[in-house]
């Protein structure tokens, strides 16, 4: 049976308020009372780039009293860039352990450390991220609602949500996320979605070597 695919709103506010599943941590509260479109604003300035119409609705629409998700509402550039630097760890890890490579690196140089900056120059251009949840991060371009969620470790990337009310579904409720993002069709996003796809026209490394080791952080 095809599941059902509920909309961001208060239906599916209401049933994470009473279902959701976050072990130890204190619940998220959802429903009025978020953050204000003043503060959303402010955050897009300080990232330098806006805000999927739906992650602004959510932002407006969670209060997060136990520090359960990313601190958005303590909101600060610094803690952002951690994160998405630690992204970027994984992603050299592959370099350096399992042979990542991407073709659009050009030839890759005999010795590491410029192949590392290499990667680290392109990946700033990159679709831009926004982290939600553990290693569980939305598409923040294009700037358009509906983008989907990626769990991302190291390379190890896939679809966990075909969109934000997908992902919470998954994630906090009915934690089947394959079956339900397998139904839906999310959109592509350039560069993440080749390592979900395991593009091999993209990627340069053998087929079956993505994430083989993985580093300390990630288990």
């Amino acid at each position: 049976m095809k599941p059902l695919m509920l909309k961001l709103g208060p239906e599916l506010f209401d049933r994470l308020n009473h279902e959701q599943h976050v072990g130890t941590q204190t619940p998220v509260i959802y429903g009025k009372g978020g953050l204000s479109p003043h503060r959303i604003d402010i955050i897009e300035r300080e990232l330098g780039f806006p805000l999927p119409a739906d992650f602004r609705y959510l932002l407006e629409n969670i209060r997060d009293p136990g520090g359960t998700l990313f601190p958005w509402e303590e909101f600060t550039r610094q803690e952002y860039d951690r994160y998405i630097d630690g992204l970027f760890d994984g992603i050299a890890f592959d370099i350096e352990c399992n042979n990542l490579w991407m073709k659009r690196w050009g030839k890759r140089p005999d010795t590491l450390e410029p192949a590392i900056a290499i990667a680290r120059k392109d990946f700033a251009a990159w679709p831009k991220l926004l982290p939600i949840y553990s290693h569980r991060y939305l598409a923040a371009e294009p700037a358009l609602p509906d983008n989907p969620v990626f769990s991302i470790v190291q390379t190890d990337i896939v679809y966990y949500g075909a969109n934000l009310a997908n992902y919470l579904l998954n994630e906090f409720i009915e934690r089947d996320w394959f079956s339900r993002v397998s139904y839906a069709e999310p959109r592509r996003i350039n560069i993440w979605s080749d390592f979900v796809e395991d593009d091999q026209s993209q990627l340069a490394w053998p087929s079956g070597l993505a994430s083989e080791v993985k580093a300390p952080w990630s288990s």
